[in-house]
């Protein structure tokens, strides 16, 4: 299970709340294929952007969206 799946699941949200939070939120969105293909672990190498837009719409930090696996990905450690 995806740390943002286990996240959105404590917290109740559905992937279509989260889309809609983020309207409120970012200038642009996030895309719901993104949410999506995170959601379910199928998208590990996002951008920061989108990494920020999460976090914002979450307000949580990064540690608690990404996995070991995907903080190495993203910042090519």
């Amino acid at each position: 299970m995806s740390k943002l799946k286990a996240l959105m699941k404590q917290r109740r949200i559905t992937q279509v709340e989260l889309r809609e939070i983020s309207k409120t939120i970012c200038k642009v969105p996030l895309p719901r294929y993104t949410i999506n293909r995170i959601y379910q672990g199928k998208l590990t190498n996002y951008s920061m952007e989108t990494l920020i837009k999460l976090c914002r719409v979450l307000e949580v930090t990064p540690n608690e969206i990404l996995s070991k696996s995907d903080y190495d990905k993203l910042f090519k450690v």
